[in-house]
């Protein structure tokens, strides 16, 4: 078995990814095979700009991520001032990184389940 390559099935890909990579995916309506067909930089971006907010991504690494995830025309929810924002590829930096995150609600919702 030493020296084989192990194959990662579609299933154990997505069991692999963290809750709120999952969550986040899930609450963005992105199919799961747009995922599995990230680069795998791409996916350890995601994962690391979801699960640690701190983390500050250049503008440039988000676009490249939305582009990839095929989020090029994907326009977010009404805003909370009430105007619809444009497509990803327009956003301002901000409403980028704000999209790309993980409301601390959502996670307090996700988590009083269990």
């Amino acid at each position: 078995m030493l020296g084989r390559k192990m194959r990662i099935t579609k299933h154990q890909d997505m069991e692999g990814l963290d809750w709120q990579v999952r969550l986040w995916l899930r609450k963005r309506r992105i199919p799961p095979q747009d995922y599995r067909s990230l680069p795998s930089h791409y996916k350890v971006l995601l994962h690391d700009v979801v699960c640690v907010p701190t983390l500050a991504p250049s503008d440039r690494q988000l676009r490249e991520l939305a582009q990839e995830l095929h989020l090029s025309q994907l326009r977010l929810d009404v805003r909370p001032n009430g105007h619809a924002s444009g497509p990803v590829d327009l956003m301002p930096h901000d409403d980028l990184r704000e999209f790309f995150s993980l409301p601390a609600d959502e996670r307090r919702r996700y988590l009083s389940r269990f």
